[in-house]
């Protein structure tokens, strides 16, 4: 077996939620990822009876392109993916959470696509805050 560490990229601002959520879904398309999923915590919660539980999403994007790249380098890669970055309200905030892929495989071609998406996910984030 061979242990994987990733690292989770945090970042936050005090723009609205529905802003941050949008140019997330910006950046995400025009990378060329597609959304696959996408999971509205905070939402089926409120519904579930928890008036003010605050925003929690999950959104889950992969690229097929990438996909096929990582299963011919290494099919055990794939449990990484697909990409999601979560965001969350806390004390009138809006946290962005990524899970960079890890890279310290054994494969240095593995590695130099993991360093690629997780600059891709860096930049998602850096979109979401900064606008570039």
């Amino acid at each position: 077996m061979v242990p994987l560490h990733a690292t989770l990229l945090q970042a936050s601002t005090t723009k609205p939620f529905e802003d941050v959520r949008e140019e997330i879904e910006f950046a995400i398309t025009e990378r060329n990822f597609r959304i696959t999923g996408r999971n509205t915590i905070g939402a089926a919660l409120r519904k579930r009876g928890f008036p003010d539980f605050p925003d929690v999403e999950v959104i889950h994007f992969c690229n097929l392109q990438n996909a096929r790249e990582v299963l011919l380098l290494d099919p055990g890669f794939v449990a990484q993916m697909p990409c999601r970055i979560t965001l969350h309200e806390q004390n009138g905030r809006v946290i962005i959470s990524a899970i960079l892929l890890p890279e310290d495989n054994p494969d240095e071609r593995v590695n130099a696509f993991a360093r690629r998406l997780n600059r891709q996910l860096r930049e998602i984030v850096d979109f979401a805050l900064y606008g570039f």
